[in-house]
């Protein structure tokens, strides 16, 4: 099956962004050697702009550090895959290093499961790198409307 790349409507990216907005956890995809890795993750974002945090000397680091492109999937399941929703962002990511841009990335972590207001009051951030994924494509799929091919929004960076 192929892709939709037909023009969206202008509401569609923010359909996307209030998706986003609303599911806690996504699965980042770096690439080491050819071979794909997945991991659990959780997000915050801004627009379509996608922010993580992780530990500086983790394997993610180091494979982003090698090749910046990513994918990231966020899905939001009914319990039923019938009505599952998801977003596939196709894209960038780099390192945050201004301190502002940081610190503002940890304060909407506190926004996130009890966890990790724990662990952005912690002292131990400054031993985390914040991974900014600026997205190329992303690609949109809701189950529930029957549709198993994406409707995709292409962005011109």
């Amino acid at each position: 099956m192929g892709t939709q790349a037909e023009e969206q409507p202008a509401d569609f990216k923010q359909h996307i962004i209030d998706f986003i907005s609303q599911v806690e956890y996504s699965e980042l995809i770096t690439v080491e050697d050819d071979t794909p890795h997945i991991r659990p993750m959780v997000y915050v974002n801004q627009g379509l702009v996608i922010y993580m945090a992780s530990r500086r000397n983790t394997s993610k680091v180091h494979q982003i550090k090698a090749n910046p492109n990513v994918s990231v999937m966020i899905i939001k399941s009914f319990q039923d895959a019938g009505h599952t929703k998801e977003v596939v962002i196709e894209g960038t990511a780099s390192f945050v290093t201004r301190e502002q841009e940081r610190k503002w990335v940890f304060e909407a972590f506190k926004r996130k499961p009890p966890i990790f207001q724990e662990w952005t009051e912690s002292n131990s951030i400054k031993e985390y790198e914040v991974i900014k994924i600026t997205p190329d494509l992303l690609k949109y799929f809701d189950y529930a409307q029957g549709e198993s091919t994406p409707k995709i929004l292409e962005l011109n960076q």
